[in-house]
């Protein structure tokens, strides 16, 4: 088709008449199906985050990342426990 949506600018258009990709034009039908200062209260509370939840979200991912160095120090000199094979029991 070559036409860009009309509220991304990114996606193609579904349709020739049409004038939004298929995820804006969900967002236009709840906005017009619900009050639009409704949404936008719903979008900044689940979508904003304040000074201390970044702070929170930063904390997070770098204990993340230095669990997943801990592990991949302790794979290298940890040997995995003895177990019997699993054979037919008398």
């Amino acid at each position: 088709m070559g036409s860009k949506c009309y509220f991304c600018a990114e996606r193609e258009r579904v349709g020739y008449w049409s004038y939004w990709c298929d995820d804006c034009a969900m967002l236009r039908r709840w906005l017009v199906t619900y009050d639009p200062k409704k949404c936008c209260d719903i979008l900044k509370r689940t979508l904003t985050r304040d000074d201390t939840q970044i702070d929170f979200k930063i904390s997070q991912e770098v204990k993340k990342i230095v669990n997943k160095k801990i592990e991949t120090l302790g794979d290298e000199t940890h040997e995995s426990p003895k177990t019997r094979s699993k054979g037919k029991s008398i």
